[in-house]
């Protein structure tokens, strides 16, 4: 029962972010629509991320798959529990503020595959903040399984997701 939360959260965000990197445009296209209502309610400031959706967008797959992975084997888990919360709450803001001022009607947070209104969305990301707050309150509990000494391979296998889908890839299974 101890390890539940993290499996929950480990595999929910797995499954997120293979259900987003089937489809980068589709989450360029949703990471814009955000970028807009950020750029329409806080400042202009965000309208500078628009050309760069395609490229913040597989950052936070990429993000979303390391932090699942980190999670399934305890890799540096004093770490990945701060980004994991960190992440969290801001999503949980943003989920909120898209909620309670009916900005984006569709949060893409399972893409296309599952779509979640808002105050799903919300609600969602308040029972995973639950899990998530255990796993940061037990963080120095988890011992690593796995011991991973070639950063470099991340840091190289992150760099050609981005080249690929920048160059070479060309999916379209979203309905815009």
């Amino acid at each position: 029962m101890i390890h539940s939360p993290d499996f929950f959260v480990g595999g929910l965000l797995i499954f997120s972010g293979l259900i987003k990197l089937n489809d980068p445009i589709g989450t360029q296209i949703k990471m814009e629509e955000y970028f807009e209502v950020f750029t329409a309610d806080f400042g202009s400031f965000f309208h500078y991320f628009i050309p760069w959706a395609l490229e913040i967008g597989m950052i936070m797959i990429i993000l979303e798959l390391a932090l699942g992975v980190a999670i399934l084997i305890y890799w540096r888990m004093n770490l990945t529990a701060w980004l994991l919360l960190l992440m969290m709450t801001f999503f949980t803001f943003l989920t909120f503020y898209s909620a309670y001022f009916n900005k984006v009607t569709d949060c893409g947070c399972f893409g296309d595959a599952i779509k979640l209104t808002p105050w799903e969305s919300f609600t969602k990301d308040i029972v995973l903040m639950v899990f998530v707050a255990h796993l940061f309150w037990y963080r120095k509990n988890y011992k690593t399984t796995f011991n991973c000494s070639d950063r470099e391979r991340c840091c190289y296998g992150n760099g050609y997701s981005l080249f690929s889908c920048r160059n070479i890839c060309n999916p379209a299974f979203t309905v815009y």
